[in-house]
Order: structure tokens, then sequence, then C-alpha cells
């Protein structure tokens, strides 16, 4: 199997953890899909393809069907020549949109007006007496052919108002609609809503599923540029930055300015790239990563060592931990010593993360420490202290003269209950 490097920007390069290649869903590996419907000229999911062929075949089915109810009762009509032209011009049509496959609104306005016609031609063809006491009309079931057509050319939109002017023409054709009239009509409008509803959560479905395969191509183009971006810029400016402190003098001023460089470019990547993926909703909670948030701490005097895998944690949360560790730092550059470096760690534990802030400045006694609360100096007992107690974490502060100081903070994944 395969495998893709990813990468984090840390305080000493980048660390490179190896993970199986994601593939990526593959065209209709989720659900069917249609590249390109030959009925509606665009890509679609099998369901519509699927209720387009149904309909063909049920198309000349039904207008045969009328055609066999016609002839044994052909004798007992007022004009059978009416009845016997309606089901050859229904059938016709049918075997018709077999050969002219594209559908369009304006073939479904004709397949629509055959029906309604075939409705009212039933007031020609039969005796005024067999219409009252609710026969069949030409179409029978023909009717609902047009039904199902708009609702798979235009959703259940299109569905119910097609079922909504095959009703009004039964009603209009019968004058006092009966039991069976009623129940045909809830069936037609039952047909076309139900029928429309499968298409449009197909089509959705389909929507979001080309979504998530754009993003996903988008964000492994990304990849790509970072892995370029690593192998080249990324290298020639960090051997800038070595060659530069080796020779000292304004060769040591350029190695400066290509490491400044180097770290802008390391946060702009990881933003760009991991970004996308954690900046997701999760059972309606937006989580961020904390290496994104942590990792713009690192500076000329602070090195920052991330996990190589994303640390989501729930944004608000995130945020506060971030301002936590802010404090820590803005400690050591106030107090630390003009020449103290620091070095910030991230450890992902599952359940909780832990976030060590160190640095090799004065230090000073833990009791002075303990006290700066008393002294109205409160950076670490709220800025600090109090923050992590709030989000249900512990913090250990390891100190003393002459030895610089540590800054341990644990929380957990999930606000305590």
């Amino acid at each position: 199997m395969s495998s893709t490097p990813s990468t984090t920007a840390t305080g000493h390069g980048v660390a490179t953890s190896s993970v199986p290649a994601d593939p990526g869903p593959r065209r209709g590996a989720l659900f069917g899909v249609t590249r390109t419907s030959v009925r509606t000229g665009r890509s679609e999911p099998v369901i519509v393809e699927a209720f387009s062929r149904g309909l063909d075949v049920f198309r000349p089915t039904a207008a045969l069907y009328a055609g066999i109810l016609v002839w044994n009762r052909h004798e007992t009509m007022l004009r059978p020549w009416v009845a016997f032209s309606v089901v050859a011009v229904l059938m016709g049509f049918s075997l018709l949109l077999l050969v002219f496959r594209r559908r369009t609104t304006w073939l479904l306005a004709v397949e629509v007006a055959l029906a309604v016609g075939g409705i009212f031609a039933t007031l020609l063809a039969d005796r005024p007496e067999d219409v009252v006491g609710g026969t069949l009309t030409l179409p029978t079931f023909w009717a609902a052919g047009p039904v199902v057509g708009a609702a798979v050319l235009h959703g259940r939109r299109g569905g119910l108002v097609v079922a909504g002017i095959i009703a009004v023409a039964d009603l209009v054709e019968i004058r006092t609609p009966n039991g069976g009239t009623w129940h045909n009509i809830f069936l037609l409008l039952l047909l076309g809503g139900l029928i429309g509803l499968a298409v449009d959560l197909g089509r959705a479905g389909l929507h979001r599923y080309e979504q998530v395969v754009a993003e996903r191509e988008r964000l492994r183009e990304r990849e790509r540029l970072a892995r370029v971006v690593h192998d080249g810029v990324l290298q020639t400016l960090a051997f800038i930055h070595r060659r530069g402190a080796e020779m000292g003098g304004q060769g040591a001023e350029l190695g400066a300015l290509a490491a400044d460089q180097e770290r802008a470019l390391r946060r702009l990547v990881a933003q760009d790239v991991v970004g996308p993926r954690l900046a997701a909703t999760v059972e309606g909670e937006i989580r961020r990563d904390l290496r994104l948030l942590l990792g713009a701490h690192e500076g000329e005097r602070v090195s920052v060592s991330l996990p190589g895998d994303p640390v989501p944690l729930e944004q608000d949360r995130a945020e506060e931990l971030d301002a936590a560790v802010s404090a820590a730092l803005d400690n050591v550059s106030r107090h630390a010593g003009e020449d103290a470096r620091a070095w910030l760690l991230l450890e992902d534990h599952g359940d909780t993360v832990t976030v060590t802030v160190r640095d090799n400045g004065v230090g000073a006694e833990p009791a002075r420490l303990l006290s700066a609360s008393d002294r109205g100096r409160l950076g670490v007992s709220q800025s600090i202290v109090g923050r992590v107690r709030d989000l249900g974490g512990t913090t250990d502060v390891i100190t003393r003269p002459g030895a610089g100081c540590r800054v341990i903070i644990t929380v957990p994944r999930k606000e305590p209950a």
C-alpha cells in the first residue's frame, strides 16, 4: 500500500509521519451515478435513470392495457372510433419516446396534454350515463405516466403539480366524483410526491457527493504544492539560515531574515493544508486543530514541537487553551531575561492533551511565584491557572532560581459534566 507523508511545522524542522494514502471516494462508489444522462443531459443519480427506464416500459404497456379495455367494451360505446383513435395516439407517442430519449419540459407538457385530452375524450366516446356511473377513462393507467415523468424531471414539486392537473381533469370529466375517483386522485398525488421526493434526495446527495470530491481534489492539490514548497523553498531557506549563522555579520542578518520567512511559510502551508481538513463541523460542533494555533507562537526565541497527526479540539476550548499558552510565553518574554529561549511541546493522550512551556531563563522562587496574586500580579493565577481550571484541567508550575521555569498544562478533550 502506498503512503503519503504528512508534515507539521516544528521548532526543529518538520515532523513527518507516514500514513496510508487516501485514495478518496471513487465516483459511483458510494451510490450509483450516471456521468451524463441521455434524458436530462447532465449527471444524474441512478435512481433517476431507473425511473426513466421503468417509464419507457410502463407507457406502451399502459397503452396496450387501455386498448384491451376499449376492445372489451367497444360495442357499448357511443363512438368507439374515438376511443380507438385515442389509444392509437397514446401508443404511438409511447413508442416514439423509446426512440427519442431526451426529456424536456416541453415534451412533458405534450404528454400531459395527451393525458388530459384522452380523459376528456371519454365524454365523446362513452355514453353520458356510463360516464356519470364512473366508467374508466380512456387513458386509464397511462395518465399516471406524465405524473411520474414530471417527478423524475422536476422532483416532488413537478410530480405534485402534474398530479393536480390530472386530478382536476378527472373531476371535470366525471362531474360527480365517487369514492373510486377520490381514491385514484390520492394515489396520483402520493405517486408524484413520493417519487419526486426520492429524486430530490438522490440529486441532493449527488450534489453533496460532488462537492466532497471537488474539495478532496483541492486538498490533494494543496498537499502536493506543500510538498513542493517543503522540498524546495523551505529547505533552501533553512540552508541560508544555517550558513548565515556560520558566516556571522551581514550573513547572520540574512540568515535571520531567511529563518523568519521559513517560519512564516511553514505556518502558511500548515494553515492552507491542514486547516481546511479540521475546520469542519462534527455533530454540530466546530473543532480546531491545536497544532495550527500553537504553531503560530513559533519564533526566533520560541521553538514549537507538535505531533504529526491533527489534534482536534472544540473551538472555544482550543482558543482558551491557546490563550493560557500565550500568557505563559508572555511571562517568559517579560521575566525570564533578554537571552531566554522557550520551548513549547504539545502531546496528545487521547482523552486529554498536554502543553508544556519550558524556558531557560532566570527562574524564580516557588513561594514568590505562588504569592504573586497577593501582590496584584495575576498573570499566572488568572491568565494561566484560572483559564485551565475553567476548562477542567490542571496546571503545574515548576521553577527555581537560575533553572528557568516549566509550565505543564493538561486539559480534558471534552468539557467535564
